[in-house]
């Protein structure tokens, strides 16, 4: 957007109301991540009704957005920076009515964990909140000052709430394993991660959108090309007994790697069949794997594969000789935990989909063929 005031005054006081509105959504959607938070970790579960409620604000606030907008687009044809300033409004609202959802969705979750006695002390949540909560103000900031190399720095902090989401999940998939009647819980606390990490994203979209307004020029997507590697030839994924977690990530690789790349799982002491359980959870999402079969590692043509992804976590993957593109993914193993049916299929779903957000994660790595 212009900073030189329009000599048409009606029409400026129409862009400015637009980015007052944008800016009160934006600190609405920042307070609601934070009390949300608050409500988590003091386990105040009015505190949590009371964002819920709050929400109906935010999604009034993106509807007026998208009525001023519409109404500028129609009447006053912008171009150049007006015209950015106004498609950037459009999509900006978007991601941050669905922050506003997703600190929801933390609501919801604590309420049913305050039903329930506390699993763990939050010491990872709340930091993975504080800096998803920096990502949208320096955003926000940024877009007031219409200052690209703010908005530019803040998708380099994404990479520290996927550590933190990491580190959350590998904690609690232990704490499922050394007791099954934690499983319930712990999927709730996990599924809060999962959306403080979504928020991150959408922090980092805010930013590229005002990168675009103040500049002209897109940059999604080219923060990771900087990273990116080729694309693999073959891959292997490698555990213990290739009887759930390997044979999944093989499932999802064939389902999502493109035609050419080559795919195999296999383990140092594989079972006799594959874990019912795995093959459940997996025609859930529309993949059948019951006629797969654990592999030994010895059976894989080595001389094909040029990357090994070990899945291991506590106990010691195998180790292949040769130059191989090497990622170690700890992912607890979920055939090893004790209790009901209900609980133990829960613990593999989260496994499988956390195998689908890896392998989504390890493709957008991949240079271009």
């Amino acid at each position: 957007m212009s900073t030189t005031p329009h000599t048409d005054r009606e029409y400026e006081q129409q862009l400015t109301h637009l980015r007052e509105q944008i800016l009160l959504m934006g600190a609405r959607v920042e307070q609601m991540i934070a009390t949300s938070i608050r409500a988590l970790t003091e386990r105040n579960s009015a505190l949590a009704k009371d964002v819920i409620d709050s929400d109906r604000r935010v999604d009034s606030l993106e509807l007026e957005v998208d009525h001023l907008c519409l109404t500028i687009l129609a009447r006053r044809q912008p171009v150049a920076s007006d015209l950015r300033f106004l498609t950037t409004a459009l999509k900006i609202v978007t991601d941050l009515e669905r922050i506003g959802d997703l600190g929801v969705n933390i609501c919801e979750r604590t309420l049913e964990l305050n039903a329930e006695p506390p699993l763990k002390p939050y010491i990872v949540l709340p930091k993975m909140a504080e800096v998803v909560q920096g990502m949208i103000k320096e955003a926000l900031d940024a877009f007031v000052a219409q200052n690209a190399d703010r908005a530019q720095a803040v998708p380099e902090r994404d990479h520290l709430v996927d550590a933190y989401y990491g580190q959350v999940f590998r904690e609690l998939l232990t704490y499922m394993m050394e007791d099954p009647k934690t499983i319930s819980r712990a999927i709730k606390i996990q599924s809060i991660a999962k959306y403080l990490e979504r928020i991150g994203d959408h922090a980092t979209n805010l930013a590229e959108m005002v990168v675009f307004m103040a500049r002209g020029s897109d940059i999604r997507h080219l923060g990771t090309l900087k990273t990116q590697k080729a694309r693999p030839h073959g891959v292997l994924f490698l555990c213990v007994h290739n009887n759930a977690r390997s044979q999944m990530a093989e499932a999802w690789a064939r389902k999502l790697f493109p035609v050419g790349v080559r795919i195999w799982s296999a383990g140092s002491e594989p079972s006799d069949q594959v874990d019912p359980r795995a093959i459940r959870v997996m025609q859930e999402v529309g993949i059948d794997i019951s006629t797969a079969r654990p592999k030994d590692v010895s059976v894989i043509p080595i001389g094909d594969v040029d990357t090994v992804i070990t899945l291991c976590a506590e106990e010691i993957c195998p180790l292949l000789p040769g130059e191989h593109h090497r990622e170690s993914w700890s992912i607890p193993d979920p055939t090893t935990v004790s209790g009901n049916d209900e609980e133990i299929t829960r613990l593999f779903r989260e496994v499988r989909d956390e195998l689908h957000h890896r392998i989504d994660a390890f493709m957008q790595s991949w240079s271009g063929d």
